[in-house]
């Protein structure tokens, strides 16, 4: 399948090399067609060989600073919060490559626009654009690009919903359309969630619905960050939170600066977190242009989070015997099997975790995650066990393929009934006809992250003898316990069903809006890191995303009276200078739902509905008949070891939605699989 694939990509690449050529006259769209006539008399092949010198020259030069950098001792300490963010980013050895020839080919870019496009007064914007329909001509750097291209499984550009928004056209941060820098991203969430903030309980939503959206996330995105040349990671900061020395700064730092007198960070004398830009891909041809960020992850719901992207993360997840994925048993119950090196988690000799792996290097990031990479491993070897019992023929490697289809479709119908509660009942997610093998980067930098605003502060609940317990989110990122002690365990899945949800708002509890990755009592904030990130991955703003989801125009602050409560509202006005301004993650959050039933806003409902339109691959399955009945509530009494239920998990309990007993909740039913799927 993966050498098919690999062939498809080679063709792509092949006639979109013959395309981009043929259709060299052919008119762009968003540039003048004089702009064009004049491009392309500069963009010539000895120009453009000039300026792949340029930036392979550019590059080596980076290399002699990184070594001055590392010689500086400027380096991500392990269990810092710089190594944590280094987890959620994790990169492999070829997104590391794919990265450093596709910042080469993005410094050649920066040789036109600078040496040819201002002297001639083309736009910073048009000139991208022309540039991002140009091959890299004959060269080592072509063929470099090519190699990785032709090895690739799946296309690892995001795509776009609009154009780049780069202040230069290509690659530095937006400006305000006043003309100065935009407000720095601390600067804007601390008025949201400063020292006297309020946080808000959701009254109908359970945790259920934040631990299965990170979930989703995690299946559909997986952004990387950038390296230094030989894979060490960067580091932007001191170790004490302040700024590095400027000949010590990496040319990919972004850190987020903390103003002095920051209501939160001003105790502990913070001015730097780290921030370090994320890695680009080359997409499927190799072509100039605005930078696009890289996605380790599939297009498609198919439990990559659990079972990898590629064959060869897939592999030494298995057992090999029986059709199952590796697992640790204790008191005759399964659990995801321990990393020995510890690498995926912030563990030193003072904390006690329990390191666990899976399919994504995040499986650690907090305890509701690794709770659902345990369940789905459950209900995979499940799956086989049962399989295997009423198919004694099937050989090892049936039992897993099928056992992983079947595993497959169950969490893409759980996912159907999360985007009816998050969208509104009414709104029907069909697949998408468009053949768009890519995520779009305005879902996975923005949309889907709505659910931060929404993850509670501790993991709470109740025991049967009505006794409370508590553990505090800020304490366990990255830091898994035992999740074999069935007291915890039982904690943790008493939290998912019964506790409330945070609202969906612009505040966010302490542990996420500045004791994120949390260490020696300073943490990150994470709407701020959602906010540079948006500006990194070259995001336009909520007004003009608001447009393109609405056609409706948002030209003043007092367009927005109707979009955002004035509490909100106000807060913006005293963040932006103008409305253009506003962050796409910003807005979007802030914006109140319209459509009936929905949980998210027009905005977001309109990106997160386009995305799951794509990430749906078939219209219909043999397996439906065989699932259609089959719940998340039953899919939990599988694999969760609860007696009863509610029916909706994302929802509370409540008289609409009381707790139903397991036995009569409809089980799956394997018995006509084999029919179904003609073997």
């Amino acid at each position: 399948m993966e050498s098919l694939t690999r062939r498809m990509i080679f063709v792509a690449f092949f006639f979109g090399c013959f395309a981009l050529v043929a259709n060299r006259y052919a008119p762009i769209s968003g540039v003048d067609p004089l702009v064009q006539k004049k491009m392309n008399t500069l963009a010539t092949e000895t120009n453009l060989l000039d300026a792949v010198k340029f930036g392979e020259d550019i590059i080596e030069k980076s290399k002699r600073m990184e070594s001055a950098i590392a010689g500086a001792r400027v380096k991500v300490v392990k269990g810092s919060i710089s190594y944590a963010q280094s987890i959620d980013g994790y990169s492999t050895l070829s997104t590391q490559k794919q990265d450093y020839v596709a910042r080469t080919i993005l410094k050649a870019t920066s040789f036109i626009l600078n040496t040819y496009c201002k002297p001639q007064r083309i736009s910073s914007y048009e000139c991208g654009l022309y540039m991002s329909h140009k091959l890299v001509p004959g060269s080592k750097l072509l063929k470099k690009c090519e190699e990785i291209v032709n090895v690739k499984t799946f296309n690892d550009e995001y795509r776009r919903l609009l154009p780049a928004s780069y202040h230069d056209g290509i690659y530095s941060f937006r400006k305000s359309v006043a003309g100065g820098e935009l407000p720095d991203p601390r600067s804007i969430s601390s008025k949201f969630h400063g020292m006297f903030a309020q946080t808000n309980e959701d009254s109908k939503h359970s945790v259920a619905l934040v631990q299965w959206t990170q979930f989703i996330e995690h299946d559909l995105a997986k952004t990387t960050v950038q390296t230094m040349h030989d894979g060490t990671d960067i580091e932007c900061c001191t170790t004490d939170y302040n700024d590095v020395m400027p000949r010590y700064l990496h040319p990919a730092c972004k850190p987020l600066r903390i103003a002095s007198n920051d209501s939160y960070y001003q105790k502990n004398h913070v001015t730097c977190l780290n921030y370090v830009r994320s890695a680009l891909s080359v997409g499927d041809t190799c072509n100039f242009g605005p930078a696009n960020q890289l996605n380790q992850a599939t297009n498609r719901f198919d439990l990559s989070q659990v079972y990898g992207n590629h064959e060869s993360e897939t592999f030494p997840l298995r057992s090999h015997r029986g059709g199952k994925l590796k697992s640790q048993s204790f008191d005759s119950t399964e659990y995801l099997p321990e990393s020995q090196d510890k690498k995926l988690c912030v563990a030193n000799a003072t904390v006690d975790t329990v390191c666990y792996t899976s399919g994504d290097s995040r499986v650690n990031i907090n305890p509701f995650i690794t709770l659902l990479h345990t369940l789905f491993l459950r209900s995979h070897n499940r799956i086989a066990k049962h399989l295997a019992f009423i198919n004694p023929d099937w050989d090892n490697e049936v039992l897993f393929q099928v056992s992983r289809k079947i595993n497959i479709k169950i969490y893409q119908k759980i996912v159907h009934e999360w985007a009816s509660t998050v969208l509104g009942s009414a709104v029907q997610i069909s697949p998408s006809n468009a053949k768009e093998l890519r995520v779009s980067n305005e879902f996975a930098t923005a949309a889907i992250r709505f659910y931060n605003s929404m993850m509670p502060g501790e993991i709470s609940s109740q025991s049967p003898k009505g006794k409370f317990s508590s553990v505090d989110l800020e304490d366990i990122f990255y830091k898994p316990k035992d999740l074999r002690k069935k007291e915890y365990f039982n904690h943790l899945v008493s939290s998912v069903l019964l506790q409330n949800a945070m609202s969906l708002d612009t505040s966010y509890v302490d542990d996420m809006a500045h004791l994120l990755f949390k260490t020696n009592n300073v943490g990150t904030d994470v709407l701020a890191l959602d906010i540079q990130r948006g500006r990194d991955h070259g995001l336009s703003s909520f007004t003009n995303y608001y447009k393109h989801c609405t056609g409706t125009t948002i030209a003043t602050w007092e367009d927005l009276s109707t979009v955002m409560n004035p509490s909100d509202l106000d807060k913006l006005k005293k963040a932006y200078s103008a409305v253009q301004d506003v962050d796409l993650i910003v807005g979007a959050i802030a914006e109140i739902p319209t459509i009936p039933g929905a949980l998210v806003g027009n905005t977001l409902s309109c990106i997160i509905r386009d995305q799951i339109s794509h990430s749906f691959s078939e219209h219909q399955s043999q397996l439906d008949p065989i699932l259609a009945n089959y719940s998340a509530a039953r899919f939990l009494c599988d694999t969760a070891q609860v007696l009863q239920v509610q029916q909706n998990i994302f929802r509370l309990p409540s008289v609409d939605n009381p707790p139903v007993p397991c036995s009569q909740l409809p089980t799956l039913d394997l018995s006509t699989l084999r029919q179904a799927l003609h073997l």
